[in-house]
């Protein structure tokens, strides 16, 4: 009696052999295939992939070893044999479509169920329906000989999977394939897997296999390495399972002076890694660098060979500069998170990961791989920043309310003696304690509109307006001071849904910040564009100054309350941007600060645009 394990059991492949001449391609392969499962198989060049699916298809004839299929044993199985089981190949290179016949004909020729189906139309309406059900748009009419490469290799697919076999191996068929074509084909694979078809998946490209693949093999010089779950394998202990090896290149002069034992990683799979990767050598030059990360940073190809990492990867953090190009050699992989860095002038926050390549016992060199969180890192300093002003608002609105009593009695004391006690000094002395309690009222009020997140009836108002409205108020202020204000509108009306006086606030209270950055003179520039946020439209509002810029580690603290950048006395209190922020994201809309590359600073506010 079968165990339940082996109810499952699809196919098997026992001590398979397999050889072209005196070229060993198979060696005691052994592999099990569950029935409703993806299984892939990755390997460099020349590893015996192919070798090991044309074995299962029946292209080729193996020297030794058994194969088993839905329990039925085979020494060797024929093409023929292989279809009749229900085992179907699609290679990337070999196509089996007729040229001639039209997208629904080749489909109808490779499915036995519609074999009696001889009328044309029906044959286009089989198709088309096989087509709406995946919502694919291909026109089932049109010949093949007119498709490109891409479209016919997906043609290839859809052929074998319309016939519904039980086992279908894709010997690298989705290389080519247009992104578009990719996911529909993989929606349709999980779609088929877990009505029963099992896939063997043989492919160079990782990110493929982490999508939608439940086990992976690696092969290496024809034999199977390992094999397990995809979850239990990450990508890089994947990739050095399967793409390590030593390149020695003799033609280059000076051989002994060169990198030659540099990790060599597969073509394929060099150019879809989807990660930013660099290989330097044991003096932390560069020797390679992916494609993508080649993409993402605009690097120009060859500009970075044999140059020192710390010259394309800077970072003001010392301990960014040591993990990078460590004096001692590194024995461990090191990771170090959320370091600054600068690269081909682009600034981001990454994770940074270091893992040392070793032949033995001897460095040979280093795998660097950088993460951009910057995204990531400005959204987490967001929360961590509402959460405060969260905390300090609760707190905010106590302290207002505890305030506002003890005042109102002050305040009506000092009436009652004014005008009971007629001298003039005392008058005199009365009104400057009315002033004092009308500047502490001041505060407390500012207390209350930072603590105040309640939802107000906003109304429609045109920003643009707005923003003129208010600058015709502080042009003169603005002459005065020497700083020229420069306002760009967008060329459509942009509306938004508010209080007109919080809005009106928020811009005096950015206008104030750069007179006060800006005291010998300087330039504001203002300007408002409609844009798209994860595609919903909104008004952004952009306001830079060329002032001293905010010097603090962390701009972001400027938004707290009671926090101040100026160092001389004052009015300044430090609630004017914690008013800002809290009316800002009371309307779902955000506010960003950054210091300019030159001087000064920019606030970045995003609006959403009234429906």
């Amino acid at each position: 009696m079968a165990s339940p394990s082996d109810s499952r059991v699809l196919l098997r492949l026992i001590d398979i052999c397999l050889d072209y001449g005196e070229w060993r391609a198979l060696h005691k392969v052994n592999l099990t295939i569950e029935t409703a499962q993806v299984h892939a198989i990755v390997g460099e060049h020349g590893a015996g992939k192919s070798s090991l699916g044309m074995v299962i298809a029946g292209i080729r004839k193996p020297q030794a070893g058994l194969i088993t299929f839905d329990g039925r044993s085979y020494r060797t199985l024929t093409l023929k044999a292989a279809r009749q089981l229900g085992i179907a190949i699609v290679h990337q290179q070999i196509l089996s479509l007729n040229e001639r016949f039209t997208v629904a004909e080749n489909l109808f020729l490779s499915s036995a169920p519609f074999h009696r189906l001889i009328w044309k139309q029906k044959t286009v309406q089989a198709v088309a329906d096989f087509f709406a059900r995946y919502h694919l748009t291909l026109d089932p009419c049109i010949p093949v000989e007119e498709l490109k490469i891409p479209d016919r290799i997906f043609v290839e697919i859809l052929k074998h999977l319309y016939a519904r076999p039980r086992l279908l191996i894709l010997d690298e068929a989705l290389e080519k394939l247009s992104a578009s074509a990719l996911q529909q084909v993989l929606q349709m694979l999980m779609e088929f897997e877990q009505t029963g078809m099992s896939v063997l998946f043989i492919t160079h490209r990782l990110d493929d296999i982490y999508e939608f693949a439940d086990k992976v093999s690696v092969i290496k010089h024809g034999e199977i390495l390992i094999t397990d779950d995809v979850w239990q394998l990450d990508k890089l202990n994947l990739i050095k399972i399967a793409y390590t090896q030593i390149s020695q290149e003799p033609t280059r002069e000076n051989l002994n002076q060169e990198f030659y034992h540099l990790l060599k990683y597969n073509e394929a799979i060099l150019r879809n890694l989807p990660v930013n990767l660099l290989v330097t050598d044991p003096t932390h030059r560069i020797k390679l660098v992916n494609d993508y990360c080649r993409q993402y940073f605009r690097l120009e190809t060859g500009a970075y060979e044999n140059l020192p990492v710390t010259q394309l990867v800077q970072s003001p953090n010392a301990e960014v500069a040591q993990l990078l190009a460590p004096p001692d050699v590194p024995r461990v992989s090191q990771t170090f998170y959320q370091a600054p860095l600068t690269i081909n002038g682009v600034r981001i926050i990454s994770n940074i990961k270091t893992f040392p390549i070793y032949d033995g016992s001897l460095l040979i060199g280093n795998i660097i791989i950088i993460e951009d969180i910057t995204e990531y890192d400005h959204i987490q300093k967001q929360l961590f920043l509402s959460e405060k002003l969260a905390s300090v608002g609760l707190l905010a609105a106590g302290v207002a309310h505890e305030i506002n009593t003890p005042l109102e009695i002050l305040y009506t004391h000092l009436d009652y003696m004014k005008y009971r006690f007629h001298t003039e000094e005392f008058h005199a002395a009365i009104d400057t304690l009315h002033e004092q309690i009308a500047y502490i009222a001041n505060i407390v009020g500012n207390l209350h509109s930072f603590s105040d997140h309640k939802s107000s009836i906003p109304k429609e108002m045109e920003l643009n307006s707005v923003i003129q409205r208010m600058l015709t108020l502080v042009r003169h202020h603005a002459r005065r001071q020497q700083i020229r204000i420069h306002f760009t509108p967008s060329s459509a009306e942009v509306f938004i849904r508010a209080k007109d006086n919080e809005i009106k606030q928020v811009i005096l209270n950015l206008l104030k910040n750069s007179f006060e950055a800006m005291p010998a003179g300087g330039d504001i520039f203002i300007a408002t564009a409609l844009v798209q946020t994860d595609g919903v439209n909104a008004v952004e509002l952009t306001f830079r100054d060329t002032g001293c810029g905010i010097c603090d580690e962390n701009p972001n603290n400027i938004f707290l309350p009671f926090y101040s950048t100026k160092t001389k006395g004052g009015s300044n209190i430090g609630l004017g941007l914690s008013v800002s922020y809290g009316i800002i994201t009371k309307y779902q809309g955000t506010i960003i600060l950054e210091n300019t590359a030159d001087s000064g600073c920019q606030f970045l506010i995003t609006l959403p645009v009234a429906s």
